[in-house]
């Protein structure tokens, strides 16, 4: 700013036209002394429009939405129209597909419930195994090891490990279980044989 006698407000006012006709006299007079104040109303002139809040030109805004419709208007809709039965195929293939996995999983489980043996897990309302054997596995044992050793005595672990890191091994009969300890305490992946 050239000058500091105006104030801005001063100057936009004069360049606006709403400036007090006394003031329009000063500044008309500084202009004619101060070449520099001259050059600062003339820039505030160029951006008058915008100085005055005027709009430039018509809304941008509406007219670019008035060209996206009509754009949009002329848009063949062939185009749109050829790609939704390929889209259509291709999702109904992929539901056809979903649907043949489904029914293999159903399958599968199914076969998994109905099989000759006893399932690996129990539900929490099945009756507990009646004749069973707390043990209490060596800890370098393998679980190699284990699973030969409970194939030999025909055991097969219902619970476990509990608080006190006792599995329950469960028998198909009284005389299998007692046949079993004998072995089971002779073993040395076996810390602790206790009865249930």
């Amino acid at each position: 700013m050239a000058t500091r006698q105006f104030s801005e407000d001063d100057l936009l006012a004069y360049v606006r036209g709403a400036a007090r006709p006394d003031l329009s006299d000063r500044i008309e007079a500084a202009m004619a002394a101060e070449p520099a104040l001259k050059a600062e109303i003339a820039l505030m002139r160029g951006l008058g429009p915008a100085l005055r809040g005027e709009d430039a030109g018509p809304d941008a805004t509406a007219f670019g939405w008035r060209r996206l419709e009509a754009a949009i208007r002329r848009e063949p809709s062939g185009r749109a129209d050829a790609a939704a039965p390929r889209r259509m195929a291709m999702w109904r293939a992929a539901a056809a597909l979903l649907a043949v996995v489904g029914l293999g999983q159903a399958v599968y489980i199914a076969a998994q419930w109905t099989g000759g043996e006893a399932p690996a897990y129990r539900t929490a309302s099945e009756p507990a195994a009646r004749h069973v054997l707390g043990v209490g596995f060596a800890p370098d044992a393998t679980a190699a090891a284990i699973a030969e050793l409970l194939t030999s005595v025909e055991a097969r672990i219902v619970d476990g490990p509990g608080a006190i890191g006792l599995y329950r091994l469960g028998f198909a009969s009284a005389e299998a279980r007692d046949a079993a300890r004998a072995r089971l305490e002779a073993s040395p992946l076996i810390d602790l044989v206790a009865d249930e």
